[in-house]
């Protein structure tokens, strides 16, 4: 596409609704508990799995044993270090706090992955299977849990996704509010991969925008710890729609090479 075309494009949402990338959008996370008083905040939790009914204690403060009542201090503490209970799951920790990591967007990926399989040895299903039936239910939530944190702190869009939601910032769910050469650029980049015909030509594309991908991490790792969140809100939205295009590649890749 040439410069002097782009003067007298008008870009609407049909034109531009292939760059949506809803996946990417969708981060889960715990939505804290408000609290009127001082007191923990009490959640009856039920499952058709187990025939007790499990409380969730929501408080800064304190956090009690279920089975012997002695305090538990640390959210990350699983298991009670007096009775030594696999302990109800606490809905209020956010996913950097479950694995003991800090706040950051910069994490060692050989350190994550260690941490979790640490904790999944810890409270997996397989050691529950003799104890009572509240540790089975326990363990099966936390080893979830844990799962869902991992998955989501590993992808370096989506932790940053999430880093922002625990501040508070919102990615923008349409395209009204981006730059309109931004989005000409993205397009050109679909159309690069649609004209593409061989399996050498999506290689080399994804090459470049893998290498523009990895610039974009390096970014985010200078303005999370500066705490610039509207600069990396920006480049998580350049890459938010990179890795939609290099899911193209791939998919027109699995064609070729089954076709």
């Amino acid at each position: 596409m040439s410069i002097i075309t782009r003067r007298f494009i008008t870009i609407s949402k049909n034109q531009i609704f292939f760059l949506t990338n809803n996946y990417f959008n969708t981060v889960v996370t715990q939505k804290p508990i408000t609290q009127s008083s001082t007191q923990p905040v009490k959640t009856l939790l039920t499952s058709s799995k187990c025939s007790h009914q499990r409380f969730v204690f929501q408080s800064s403060n304190e956090k009690k044993c279920w089975n012997c009542k002695a305090e538990i201090k640390k959210i990350s503490n699983f298991i009670c270090d007096k009775c030594r209970k696999l302990q109800d799951i606490s809905e209020e920790s956010d996913f950097f706090e479950l694995l003991s990591l800090p706040r950051d967007f910069d994490i060692p990926s050989t350190k994550l992955t260690k941490i979790f399989r640490q904790l999944q040895t810890l409270v997996h299903p397989d050691k529950f299977g003799n104890k009572t039936e509240r540790e089975q239910a326990n363990s099966a939530e936390w080893s979830a849990l844990i799962n869902k944190a991992y998955k989501t702190l590993s992808h370096p869009l989506v932790r940053g996704q999430y880093l922002l939601k625990l501040h508070g910032v919102e990615m923008p769910h349409d395209n009204s509010a981006l730059n309109k050469e931004f989005l000409l650029e993205m397009m050109e980049k679909n159309e690069e991969v649609d004209e593409a015909v061989s399996i050498e030509d999506l290689n080399s594309i994804n090459e470049k925008i893998q290498e523009e991908i990895d610039s974009e991490i390096g970014k985010l790792k200078a303005l999370f710890a500066s705490n610039d969140l509207n600069g990396a809100k920006a480049v998580l939205v350049k890459m938010k729609y990179l890795m939609s295009i290099q899911s193209s590649i791939q998919a027109k890749l699995e064609k070729l090479v089954n076709g």
